[in-house]
């Protein structure tokens, strides 16, 4: 069997394990125990921290690669169990490299494991399907990351009166959820280049067909890879913040064995964001480049060259 193949059976074999897979849940310790199977016949000697990230180690093991076996509810194969199972497939082909695989806790929820980790790498190199369709559109199997996007989220409140929605004349009532399409389309159309916003979540009080809304919460998320940009919507927009992360620039080990490659920026979360000295790798997705949902799909050939790309990084980082 090849080694892309392998690759992708084990993927296979963890989703069998769950589609979801919660942060700290039995059915990601299941995935955890797979992975951690996987790493001995690879000769790596395993261990767990204190947060419950779980590493496969062979000597010194200064140099990491990996990504999460969690999953979010709609999950498809690829997203953060692909970057763990390359890491321990490239570690096979090394067999005399001081290296580790690590699968980490709770990505999907905050990130939570690659947060609390008890040492610094000198390196980290994370592989990870697009979940966009830039490369496709490209014809291009794989891309280095040069940065991954800050975020800023938070929210927006519209107050207005309930009324009785068959007896209050239209143009005597105060409507919140008006207020708040209105906030919507404004938000939309303050994204600008190298910026995104949404809105993804509304609240509307009292939340009854036949009241005119009093009240109406929606979430903003706005995110750039440049922090001033960031600043910028956030202000032309005009929201709450309770959250906010500045754009990481990556590292560039996935550069030097892909000089040739398209550089993209992610304008995703990962754990590369939390861990020093890190650089990243997508791979192609296919299906129009959709992820968080069972048609997320990246080809097997295209998992040969990133897995190749990795080893070939992990090599010159351990020489």
């Amino acid at each position: 069997m090849s080694g892309a193949a392998r690759v992708m059976e084990r993927l296979e074999a963890i989703y069998a394990v769950a589609q979801h897979r919660a942060a700290y849940s039995p059915e990601e310790d299941a995935a955890h125990e797979l992975a951690a199977g996987w790493m001995r016949e690879a000769g790596l000697e395993v261990a767990r921290d204190a947060a419950g990230n779980l590493f496969g180690r062979r000597g010194a093991a200064r140099v990491w690669a990996g990504s999460h076996l969690d999953s979010v509810p709609t999950a498809g194969k690829f997203d953060g169990a692909l970057g763990v199972v390359a890491a321990v497939e490239a570690a096979e082909r090394l067999p005399g490299a001081p290296l580790a695989a690590v699968a980490f806790r709770a990505e999907e929820t905050g990130p939570m494991g690659s947060r609390r980790i008890e040492e610094t790498p000198a390196a980290y190199l994370e592989v990870h399907i697009e979940q966009g369709p830039v490369l496709a559109s490209l014809g291009e199997p794989l891309g280095v990351v040069t940065a991954i996007a800050g975020q800023a989220r938070g929210r927006r409140r519209f107050d207005g009166r309930a009324d009785h929605a068959g007896t209050t004349p239209m143009d005597a009532r105060d409507d919140a959820l008006l207020k708040a399409a209105a906030f919507i389309l404004h938000v939309r159309d303050c994204a600008r280049e190298n910026t995104v916003a949404t809105v993804g979540a509304i609240e509307c009080e009292p939340n009854a067909s036949n009241v005119v809304p009093q009240r109406v919460t929606v979430s903003v998320d706005a995110r750039s890879p440049d922090a001033a940009l960031l600043d910028e919507l956030v202000q032309r927009i005009g929201f709450d913040v309770d959250w906010r992360s500045d754009p990481v620039p990556l590292a560039d080990a996935f550069a030097a064995v892909l000089p040739g490659a398209p550089r993209l920026v992610s304008g995703a979360g990962h754990d590369a964001m939390f861990v020093p000295n890190a650089s990243m790798l997508f791979v192609r997705s296919l299906n129009g480049g959709v992820s968080h949902h069972p048609d997320e799909l990246t080809s097997e050939e295209d998992v040969a060259l990133a897995v190749d790309a990795l080893t070939a990084a992990l090599a010159r980082l351990t020489r």
